[in-house]
């Protein structure tokens, strides 16, 4: 009897301990937990998966639903869905690190959809052409918006407390159509004042999600702007553009100040990563054949894009034959080959930041 009590008392004061400490048990990864994370995506067309409607003619800003976006998807029939890839992009990447098999609906699908009984995954409320100040077009919600809308399913039940328990966003705000003018600036100066009232949005859009209950955020620090086909079409897709790069690299900058340090949000750093795909030699770069050049191109430098047509149905833009090869998909998307190794390489800092 008194071995007994010793040994129950020995556990007693090992719990004590460990609670005086603070220790907490953390999930092994693979566990069933990941798949209750509910998953909410705002941002521009990096996580879109089909809020930018198709409109009734092929035209740039509704290229997305028609091919030969869509070619790489096994998932969803090699056939065009909205996304702005040759096939799934870093929403449905990141919906498969949390257990599940692409992102959660459309913001503009789930809302008008009947409810059919399934399990509730989460929302995406990404606009492709949206951005924080500026939007592509009067159809593209900004940031501001696309929260408003989640605010209003938290205040209507729709998404209640129980879904925000174990919750996470990503704020993808990366394609940075803010920053379009950036051609037109002339000093460092003006740079940095603009990025710092850009950061200052997103830094408040990141507040608001966790005032309304979101549990963990996921920011997106923007990729290397000149080095987008965009931008390097000038140097032939062979270099990056240096002054596209600058305002990328002070925006993320401002970024790593106002928000590395929160012990809640995880900076997923593109920038970086991107930089390690395009410079040669390393193990990431070694992965694509092409790095600089799009895999889907038009010739016309002003005005076409991928998936053009002319008035006769006749293709005014070039495929490469091996996506997976390439890096970039067009001027500012990657491939699925592209979002796929990007993802890689976030997924344990992700997974532990989110303890799975």
């Amino acid at each position: 009897m008194m071995k007994i009590n010793f040994v129950l008392l020995s556990c007693l004061c090992f719990l004590l301990l460990l609670s005086g400490a603070h220790v907490e048990a953390r999930n092994h990864r693979g566990s069933d937990r990941r798949r209750n994370y509910k998953l909410f995506l705002f941002g521009d067309s990096f996580v879109d998966i089909g809020n930018r409607e198709a409109t009734q003619n092929r035209v740039a800003i509704s290229r997305q639903w028609y091919i030969p976006y869509g070619m790489s998807d096994s998932a969803h029939g090699y056939r065009p869905t909205g996304r702005f890839s040759d096939g799934l992009v870093q929403s449905d990447f990141l919906a498969k690190i949390l257990g599940r098999d692409e992102s959660p609906p459309a913001y503009r699908v789930w809302v008008n959809a009947d409810d059919d009984g399934s399990q509730f995954s989460g929302v995406n409320f990404a606009v492709a052409g949206s951005s924080v100040f500026f939007n592509g077009s009067e159809v593209a919600a900004s940031l501001e918006t696309q929260i408003n809308q989640f605010r209003d399913l938290v205040r209507a039940g729709d998404i209640d407390r129980e879904d925000l328990q174990d919750s996470v966003a990503l704020v993808a705000v990366s394609v940075m159509h803010d920053y379009a003018r950036i051609s037109s600036w002339n000093s460092d100066d003006e740079f940095r004042t603009f990025t710092t009232a850009v950061t200052d949005q997103i830094v408040t859009g990141v507040m608001r999600l966790q005032r309304l209950g979101v549990s963990k955020v996921l920011v997106d620090l923007v990729p290397p702007f000149g080095c987008t086909p965009w931008r390097s079409r000038s140097n032939y897709y062979t270099t990056c553009d240096s002054r596209g790069n600058v305002a990328s690299s002070m925006h993320n900058a401002a970024l790593k100040q106002k928000l590395g340090g929160s012990d809640d949000v995880l900076l997923l750093n593109l920038e970086d990563i991107f930089n390690s795909v395009l410079q040669s030699g390393t193990d990431l770069s070694r992965q694509f054949n092409r790095k600089f050049t799009p895999c889907c191109d038009s010739p016309d430098a002003e005005n076409g894009y991928c998936g053009m047509v002319d008035s006769r149905g006749n293709k005014q833009y070039n495929v490469c034959p091996s996506p997976g090869n390439f890096f970039y998909w067009d001027f500012w998307h990657p491939t699925q080959a592209g979002w796929r190794a990007v993802m890689q390489v976030l997924e344990d800092p992700i997974k532990d930041f989110l303890g799975i």
